[in-house]
């Protein structure tokens, strides 16, 4: 799975969604960031739609470093 994961690219509409995303300076984030975390995790790291509990900050903070290692990589051109 790890190389299926390395060949995939966020698409433009998602690659300018993180773009807005991370020029947001708040420690905090609200419901539609966490959707649109959630949404673009599960899809590109294989697992089921759910939100994690806002009272586990490190979840959050490691899904959103592993769509920042994807970020990196920019967009598709589909």
């Amino acid at each position: 799975m790890e190389s299926q994961e390395m060949e995939q690219r966020l698409n433009k509409k998602e690659f300018d969604q993180w773009t807005k995303f991370k020029s947001i300076k708040n420690s905090q984030i609200n419901k539609q960031e966490q959707e649109l975390i959630a949404s673009l995790h599960s899809k590109y790291y294989f697992h089921t739609f759910y939100l994690p509990c806002s009272c586990t900050p490190r979840q959050w903070n490691q899904w959103i470093k592993d769509i920042n290692t994807l970020y990196d990589d920019g967009y598709r051109n589909d």
